[in-house]
């Protein structure tokens, strides 16, 4: 009895030990979400025969993004644009963004309208980020845009904008 005793308490030990050193299974990359919604306005010009400047057109940006927390400053964003006034235009951004610490942050990518005319450039912004809370913030900065190419464009020139947005963003 006291041999089988021994023999069960061994077999046990050793499957414990056993089971201390089997592999763990490591964790993955976890994708972090996050989803704005801004408005924005400013300054334009480009077209000739126009003024040097003119109000910018209304514009709605609303936007998904994601990081991988293993690189939480590393923003990757797409965005829906929606011009409101003083005509109506769908189109669409992407682009790279990088935290400067808690407060800022720095975009640059491209910007396109597709409907009901064409317009493509490049983008680049600035923003704040005022905290409401840990997941939340309202955000407020400058963005340039540059419309190179597109069938809105007039024949040798090009089109820019230097916006002041405002929104909120939340975390997923």
């Amino acid at each position: 009895m006291r041999r089988k005793f021994i023999g069960v308490a061994a077999m046990y030990c050793l499957g414990l030990l056993a089971g201390s050193l089997a592999p763990r299974t490591a964790a993955a990359q976890q994708y972090l979400l996050g989803g704005s919604g801004e408005l924005g306005s400013g300054i334009e010009g480009g077209p000739p025969g126009a003024p040097a400047f003119s109000l910018a057109r209304l514009r709605l940006r609303v936007a998904l993004d994601v990081r991988v927390d293993e690189f939480p400053a590393d923003i990757y964003a797409v965005g829906m644009l929606i011009e409101l006034t003083p005509h109506s235009a769908f189109g669409f951004d992407v682009r790279y963004a990088r935290r400067l610490g808690l407060k800022f942050e720095v975009n640059a990518g491209g910007v396109a309208y597709i409907a009901p005319e064409s317009l493509f450039g490049p983008s680049a912004g600035l923003k704040y980020r005022m905290p409401l809370s840990a997941t939340t913030h309202v955000t407020l900065g400058p963005e340039a845009n540059v419309f190179v190419i597109g069938s809105d464009l007039p024949s040798g020139t090009i089109i820019w904008q230097v916006l002041v947005q405002a929104g909120f963003h939340a975390d997923l």
